[in-house]
């Protein structure tokens, strides 16, 4: 080991597909060919292992049937580590409950730096569906509220994050780095419809309660005898039966299309008129981005996050009362009645603040001064 390098390691106790997992091998890719060396915790797989030893990060995949469980597991790895000959070493935990379990497993450990990192929204800890949920999101919160001060800082996906949580937390050491959700500023392309005169209508993400796809097919069914349309769903989740189920009873067979999880976004967005999200919260949507960045109009919640954030307070899209599928629906109305198109000067502009670069060189010079 060298003592020039400075040693990060990276805790996301899900490393599934989505956002936070590709926002944080982008990240070490970049970081990597800045001499740093990289160290990624799990808890379980990580979908990602080729990956990130291809660029040449360490993994370790802890075997543990609760992230609670883990603290020990990740004390021991940093003690570990402390042995080792680097100039430094920085710790950086994604999500709330994760941070908590980072907070106990560093406690006096004080030559590891903690950043805590929001991916997701702290709002979320407010739904549950059942009274175990309810008391265990209370207690996150409670801790987090009361913990996050011990961080070295705290960094937010949204600005609507960074004002909540420093008001909320009474924090001062936070600040907010957008995700890397896009590479490159792609060119306008002008959007037409199907062979058939159809409106081709996307939703991309989780296929789970707190995305409010129930929502957009609530919205669907009452436009369908007025409206000609096709809705494709892009992703999996623990609810695709039940969704399938509510498309069936709502004779919206013919009208939905399940394609899974395609990495491709260009197969995913070149036929695309018009995005929909629906969140109850969210972090930063890299889809969202994704879908102005390729010409996509968009719709989303107001929900606590990034949603209003992304498309510019309504100057890239409209947005609807979280849930509320009336509104959701006249919005759509709008779209297909006014015909509704992005500026493509204001979409060039603000996509500059969700590149990979800006976010890369950001944490870059944030990790530098540790």
């Amino acid at each position: 080991m060298t003592s020039q390098k400075k040693r990060l390691v990276f805790f996301l106790p899900n490393f599934g597909e989505g956002g936070a997992a590709v926002s944080i091998l982008k990240l070490s890719k970049f970081l990597v060919q800045k001499n740093y060396s990289i160290l990624v915790i799990s808890i379980g797989k990580n979908s990602y292992k080729k990956d990130f030893i291809k660029i040449n990060c360490e993994l370790i995949e802890i075997n543990s049937s609760r992230t609670l469980f883990a603290i020990l597991k990740i004390r021991k790895i940093m003690l570990s580590e402390m042995k080792k000959n680097f100039s430094k070493i920085i710790f950086i935990s994604n999500i709330h409950y994760a941070n908590i379990i980072s907070i106990f497993s560093l406690i006096n450990l004080s030559k590891i730096k903690l950043i805590l990192t929001e991916r997701s929204s702290i709002s979320e800890l407010n739904y549950s569906n059942n009274f175990v949920d309810n008391l265990k999101n209370k207690i996150i919160y409670h801790l987090a509220k009361n913990l996050y001060k011990f961080s070295d800082l705290v960094i937010t996906n949204s600005k609507f994050e960074k004002m909540f949580i420093k008001k909320k937390f009474q924090l001062k050491k936070i600040i907010c780095i957008h995700p890397p959700s896009i590479k490159n500023i792609l060119k306008y392309k002008k959007k037409r419809r199907s062979n058939k005169g159809k409106q081709n209508i996307i939703y991309v993400g989780r296929l789970s309660y707190e995305k409010g796809v129930f929502t957009i097919l609530k919205a669907l069914v009452k436009i369908k005898k007025d409206q000609h349309f096709t809705f494709t769903l892009f992703g999996h989740g623990p609810n695709i039966e039940e969704l399938k189920k509510f498309i069936k009873d709502n004779g919206l067979t013919k009208l939905v299309i399940f394609k899974g999880f395609i990495k491709n976004k260009e197969h995913i967005f070149n036929k695309a008129n018009l995005f929909i999200n629906a969140s109850l919260w969210e972090g930063l949507p890299n889809a969202l981005v994704q879908s102005i960045n390729h010409s996509v109009f968009p719709i989303c919640s107001d929900a606590p996050g990034g949603n209003i954030e992304v498309i510019n307070n309504g100057k890239l899209g409209m947005s609807f009362k979280t849930g509320d599928h009336i509104d959701l629906e006249k919005k759509i109305k709008k779209f297909f009645k006014d015909k509704l198109k992005l500026n493509d000067k204001k979409r060039r502009i603000h996509l500059k603040n969700y590149t990979e670069s800006k976010s890369n060189q950001k944490y870059l010079k944030i990790l530098n001064r540790f």
